[in-house]
């Protein structure tokens, strides 16, 4: 269930940031969170059919949030490319 959560993350944080309440949430808390989800090849946990959907949202969490500088970049991009020959 845990990539439904993320999801709902996801979709919680775009509407503050739609109605200007970003601020609202403990941010560091939330990058907190993500980064836990997160495995050394830089792909996040999930459903086992959801992984790459799961990584993108966590990515885009960290995005609204303006903490894409957690990111080990070079890992993710190998992760993504390692998807399209799945």
């Amino acid at each position: 269930m845990e990539h439904l959560r993320m999801s709902g993350a996801y979709w919680g944080l775009t509407t503050l940031d739609l109605v200007g309440k970003l601020g609202a949430v403990d941010r560091d808390e939330i990058v907190s969170w993500v980064m836990q989800c997160q495995h050394e090849s830089a792909r996040c946990s999930g459903h086992r059919q959801a992984i790459e959907l799961f990584s993108y949202i966590a990515i885009s969490c960290l995005s609204l949030l303006h903490r894409l500088d957690k990111i080990n970049v070079e890992k993710a991009v190998e992760y993504i490319v390692s998807c399209k020959n799945l």
